[in-house]
């Protein structure tokens, strides 16, 4: 009884610590690079921060994992699929398929479609921050809404839907 007198207690003087609710979703629809150079691969989490469910991993130089990105709560894209694509082979392959999050900074793209368009917001109709970007320049994958990645690169942080997820060479 006092532990619930005290919870509550703490609810009244303080409601943001004992109402801490989690980071905003948003939805969105992107392919990124799973860019995690651990050997021992990639952890795909169940939940933000939680067990893992599966390890992806990239068994050559020559293949690169692309992951379609469904969601983004803080720093974790929620994926629904994870795909392998092995340049030797000459296919893409499904290695994972289901609910998973991965943290933010092991996803991330090779760079962008040469001439991309960088927009300040995620709408065609924003100013455009570059409106033909290069596409060898790096690019640090921040998050997503929609169809598009939000991104920085040399010019500043912006949206595109023209990320190049080709490890092996720059999309034209």
């Amino acid at each position: 009884m006092l532990t619930r007198i005290l919870l509550l207690t703490a609810m009244l003087i303080a409601p943001g610590i004992a109402t801490a609710q989690a980071p905003h979703r948003e939805a969105c629809n992107v392919e990124a690079d799973v860019t995690d150079r651990d050997p021992n691969g990639a952890n795909v989490r169940a939940e933000p921060g939680g067990s893992i469910v599966k390890v992806l991993k990239n068994p050559t130089s020559d293949s690169w994992i692309v992951v379609h990105l469904v969601a983004q709560q803080g720093d974790w894209f929620e994926i629904d699929r994870a795909m392998l694509n092995d340049v030797d082979q000459g296919k893409e392959t499904v290695i994972f398929q289901g609910r998973g999050f991965l943290h933010r900074s092991i996803v991330g793209a090779g760079g962008l479609q040469n001439g991309a368009a960088i927009y300040r917001d995620h709408a065609t109709s924003s100013a455009k921050l570059d409106p033909h970007a290069s596409g060898d320049q790096s690019v640090e994958l921040l998050g997503c809404f929609g169809d598009f990645a939000k991104i920085r690169v040399k010019k500043g942080i912006g949206w595109t839907r023209q990320l190049c997820t080709n490890m092996v060479t720059t999309c034209s």
